[in-house]
C-alpha cells in the first residue's frame, strides 16, 4: 500500500468498521478447547470420546471452562451452564465456542434475544475465520441464527444488518447492498447500516462514496469511532493526507482499545 501500513492490519481494521468489533478482529491466538455439553451434565472433567464438535479457545478460557463445568455439574437446568460458558467464551474472544453454546440455549429456549446472541457470536467467529470452507459454514450459521431471530421480530434492524455483512465477501455482494438498502428504507438514520455501506464502498475502492457514507454517520453521531476510522482510511486512499492526519491525531488521544490505538498510531507515523 502507498501508506506503508501492513496490508493485513489495514484490512482487519477496515473489516472491523463494518462489524463494529475492533478489539476482536486484530489477530488473537487460538488453541483447542474440548466440547463441554456432556461434561456439564455429568460433572466429568474429561472430554467425550467424540471430539467432532471441538472449538477454539485460549488456555485461560479453557481453564475457566473447567471451572464453569464443575460449578454447574449438579445444576438441574443445564442451560444455566451453557449460558455461563457462552458468556465466558464471548468475553474471551472465543466466538465459535460462544456461538455453539448460545445455539444450544436458543434451540432449547427459542426467543429473539437468544437467537440474536447466537447470531452475534457466529458473526464474530465468521469475521475471524480464514479457511474458506469454515468462512462459508459460519456465514450460513450466522444467517440461520438471525433468520430465526427475525421470526420473532421481522423488523429487527440489527438482525437484518448483521445478515447483510455475511454477504460482503461472498459471491453475491450485491445481496448485502440490497439488504442494507432495505434497512435504510425502514430507518434512514440507522448508523450500522450506513457504516456497512461505507465499508462496502471501501472494499470496491470507491473511496469518495465511502467518505460520503462516513460523513453521513458523523452527522447523526459526531462521536462515532467506526466512522472516524473509516473516514481517515478513506482519506488516505484519496491522497488527502492532511485530512487523514487530523482525524488520526484525534483518534490516538481517545480511550480506545490499545491494540487498535497502536495500529492507528503506526498509520499516522507512516504518513509523516
Amino acid at each position: 500500500m502507498k501508506t506503508g501500513l501492513n496490508p493485513k492490519i489495514h484490512f482487519l481494521i477496515v473489516i472491523a468498521i463494518a462489524l463494529g468489533c475492533f478489539a476482536f478482529l486484530v489477530s488473537r491466538p487460538k488453541t483447542i478447547v474440548k466440547e463441554e455439553i456432556k461434561a456439564i451434565s455429568s460433572g466429568s472433567e474429561q472430554a467425550p470420546a467424540d471430539d467432532s464438535n471441538m472449538h477454539m479457545a485460549n488456555p485461560e478460557a479453557s481453564r475457566m471452562a473447567d471451572e464453569i463445568r464443575k460449578k454447574y455439574a449438579t445444576d438441574a437446568n443445564p442451560l444455566n451452564g451453557y449460558r455461563a460458558l457462552a458468556e465466558m467464551f464471548y468475553k474471551t474472544s472465543v466466538f465459535d465456542s460462544s456461538a455453539f453454546y448460545y445455539e444450544q440455549i436458543s434451540v432449547h429456549s427459542p426467543g429473539l434475544e437468544n437467537w440474536i446472541k447466537t447470531g452475534d457470536a457466529y458473526l464474530q467467529a465468521y469475521g475471524l475465520a480464514l479457511n474458506p470452507v469454515k468462512v462459508e459454514e459460519l456465514a450460513e450459521k450466522t444467517r440461520a441464527a438471525y433468520s430465526n431471530a427475525l421470526k420473532f421480530d421481522p423488523a429487527n434492524l440489527h438482525a437484518k444488518t448483521s445478515t447483510a455483512l455475511t454477504f460482503v465477501n461472498s459471491q453475491n455482494p450485491m445481496r448485502a447492498i440490497s439488504i442494507l438498502r432495505e434497512v435504510l428504507d425502514q430507518q434512514p438514520k440507522y448508523t450500522p447500516a450506513i457504516l456497512s455501506l461505507g465499508k462496502l464502498s471501501m472494499q470496491s475502492q470507491q473511496y469518495d462514496k465511502a467518505v460520503d457514507r462516513f460523513k453521513e454517520v458523523l452527522k447523526i453521531d459526531e462521536t462515532n469511532l467506526d466512522a472516524k476510522i473509516g473516514l481517515a482510511y478513506s482519506y488516505i486512499e484519496l491522497n488527502k493526507s492532511d485530512d487523514a492526519k487530523a482525524l488520526l491525531n484525534e483518534l490516538v488521544t481517545l480511550d480506545i482499545d490499545p491494540i487498535v490505538k497502536d495500529e492507528l498510531r503506526k498509520t499516522l507515523n507512516s504518513l509523516k
